[in-house]
């Protein structure tokens, strides 16, 4: 087993998306993505600093192991297991006290839900008061304890829509690094699944890695897509409202009824992106 290869596998083990390991390391995921596919080695610190997330010695994850394994092609990894809790600052204390650790990332995740990672599991309270955000139907009564991550959320969304086993909604964000989706069970329980999800920085559409631009010295960018950026360069010059009228047609008839609910759509999406961000 390589380096990347045991980065890859504890990172897994840890239930962590490559995203998440990145924020928690302070780097982008496509360093994360380079260390595992062998095409760049981390650094000595973020090495010790695996070590501490992963609670291995740094021996573990510099020494090969040659080792056979057997190999999942399942893409699911089961994430979180919820807990929902109705007295959220009490519960998180009796955990800390009760597992013997302190839940961090606060600032991430506000008041809706903390995690502890022990045993290569992860356990997250979920505050009650934060579920409405989080249904798909306010007025229903199941509160979802599943929850499953990948590493291409745009394409495990498609894979579970063509199974057509239960009600699946579009890819929602709960935050700006928190992109899922839900499927609903016989019995109306709530599966959800998080992953990487990649829109273009200048158009809005969702990328696979297929979909990714090109830099000028012919390096992938997966920022913009290979339509907006081809070369290195935008392809048109061209203004937000001149883009927004171009990719109308793309967004209306699967997503949206008519031009105007993409229109509007496109017009509240796009001052958020790079491209257009002022």
């Amino acid at each position: 087993m390589t380096i990347g290869e045991q980065i890859q596998n504890l990172r897994i083990q840890k239930g962590l998306t490559q995203e998440r390991l990145a924020e928690m390391l302070e780097v982008s995921r496509q360093s994360v993505s380079k260390w595992e596919l062998g095409q760049a080695i981390p650094d000595v610190d973020k090495i010790i600093r695996m070590s501490e997330l992963f609670s291995v010695s740094t021996d573990t994850l510099l020494l090969c192991n040659n080792e056979d394994e057997q190999s999942n092609s399942n893409p699911l990894h089961l994430g979180s297991i919820y807990l929902i809790v109705k007295d959220f600052e009490k519960s998180i204390e009796f955990y800390e006290k009760f597992l013997n650790i302190k839940v961090g990332d606060r600032c991430r995740s506000g008041n809706k839900f903390v995690e502890f990672y022990f045993d290569n599991k992860c356990l997250s309270l979920m505050n009650e008061n934060n579920l409405i955000e989080h249904c798909t139907d306010p007025d229903s009564p199941y509160k979802f304890v599943q929850n499953y991550w990948v590493e291409d959320l745009l394409t495990e969304h498609e894979r579970v829509k063509k199974l057509n086993i239960g009600k699946v909604t579009e890819i929602l964000e709960a935050y700006p690094t928190y992109n899922y989706f839900h499927l609903t069970d016989p019995d109306n329980n709530i599966i959800e699944v998080t992953g990487g999800y990649h829109l273009c920085q200048s158009c809005g559409m969702a990328m696979h890695e297929s979909d990714y631009g090109k830099n000028n010295d012919g390096s992938t960018n997966s920022v913009y897509c290979k339509y907006c950026y081809p070369d290195g360069n935008f392809g048109k010059n061209e203004t937000m409202e001149e883009m927004i009228e171009s990719c109308i047609p793309f967004y209306t008839g699967e997503r949206f009824r008519t031009a105007e609910e993409a229109r509007e759509y496109l017009r509240r999406l796009y001052p958020n992106l790079k491209r257009w961000r002022k």
